[in-house]
């Protein structure tokens, strides 16, 4: 039998960082696999379709602060981490987005919306609650190991966070339990069905050399860190290995980076689309503790040695994954380098448990999982 009613499905984001654009684009797609005619799924960037100025300059904003050694961004954060003081933000800002959400849900009506932004918690759940047409709000927190205040503000009725640190985080934030679900952060399916069990075969579609490691340098969507240092410090390391480095968004660094000499075999990429691909090909990541990047690694079973993290929501990522023996912390050039030679040329073992534990730490159903409870939010059943 053909299901008569097709479910819809508002999944917004706000495009600060590539995580929340990630999460979202993965849980679209998750619902079109599991209930593909059967659903419409609406996938929209807030900050650039429904919001005006100022609020349309947030992605800049944010990489302004992040990019000022990111130490104004942790002053933001730090400030607005209450229910009560965000509360209290919310309701000053509120004609800033207020209409512009209104906008959006009248444009995009649906049985159940996903929110995977904290900024837009608080606004989409007002907005629905004046609506009252009972259209259930579904809020996908894609921070991994921490949780801003904003994400747990009312009204709402479900939550889904990747850790149990970040459901502690709901409950000292007032959410009752039953309103929290631990399901992981959701990754797309070409990260899920990767396999880096058979790296030589990435290697030769990427055009890389077949006899030595690869080391993979990332710093998130934005190209944000010292990458162009961290290079420095393994060209003169002594390390043997190939080096290849995402730049992202970041044109600047990759011209750089492209325009220099270097003792070492480098690729650099811009912003890659096929970035399980490089992560098939690799030995091991080097990156800032971005919560998309982390969770990619981990259902790859790439070990990572993290080289930095944004002050306020990554830095808990950082414990999460050297605890649990799947990455080192290295937060400094010279320590990353040193780090990475060691793993590739003496400690092999040791980067053979981080490969382990990064496939236990992963929840490669994350997305699935996710896409299922949204279903159920809009009150569907198949037929």
């Amino acid at each position: 039998m053909v299901n008569r009613h097709t479910t819809r499905v508002l999944v917004t984001f706000l495009n600060t960082g590539g995580g929340h654009r990630s999460a979202a684009a993965a849980t679209a797609e998750a619902l079109l696999d599991l209930y593909e005619g059967c659903v419409r799924v609406d996938l929209v960037d807030v900050t650039r379709e429904y919001f005006s100025w100022p609020a349309s300059e947030l992605n800049r904003i944010y990489e302004r602060l992040v990019g000022m050694r990111a130490w104004p961004w942790a002053v933001v954060y730090h400030l607005t981490d209450g229910a009560r003081r965000f509360e209290l933000l919310q309701r000053a800002t509120g004609w800033l987005t207020g209409r512009s959400v209104r906008r959006l849900l009248a444009a995009h009506p649906a049985d159940v919306v996903v929110c995977c932004h904290p900024l837009l918690r608080a606004p989409l759940g007002r907005a629905l609650q004046a609506a009252g047409r009972g259209t259930e709000l579904v809020t996908l927190v894609t921070d991994l190991a921490s949780g801003h205040a904003a994400w747990f503000v009312p009204p709402g009725e479900r939550w889904v966070v990747a850790t149990e640190q970040t459901r502690e985080r709901a409950a000292a934030c007032g959410i009752p339990t039953e309103c929290v679900e631990v399901i992981g952060l959701p990754v797309r399916r070409c990260f899920v069905n990767g396999d880096r069990r058979n790296s030589m075969a990435a290697r030769r579609r990427l055009d890389l050399g077949l006899d030595s490691p690869v080391v993979l340098l990332m710093g998130g969507a934005m190209g944000t860190g010292p990458l162009l240092q961290l290079v420095g410090a393994m060209a003169i390391s002594g390390l043997r290995a190939e080096l290849v480095v995402i730049t992202g968004r970041n044109r600047r660094l990759y011209e750089e980076l492209v325009s220099q000499k270097w003792s070492l075999t480098i690729h650099v990429e811009g912003f890659a689309t096929n970035l399980h691909e490089w992560m098939e090909a690799a030995d091991i990541l080097v990156t800032k503790a971005g919560p998309g990047t982390v969770s990619e690694a981990l259902v790859m079973g790439l070990p990572m040695v993290l080289s930095g993290a944004i002050p306020g929501q990554e830095r808990p990522n950082v414990d999460y994954v050297v605890d649990n023996g799947a990455g080192v912390w290295a937060p400094t050039p010279a320590e990353a380098a040193e780090r990475v030679r060691e793993l590739l040329e003496r400690d092999r073992s040791s980067l053979m448990l981080m490969e382990e534990r990064a496939r236990s730490l992963a929840q490669p159903d994350a997305a699935r999982r996710v896409a299922r409870i949204i279903w159920a939010s809009a009150g569907s059943k198949l037929a």
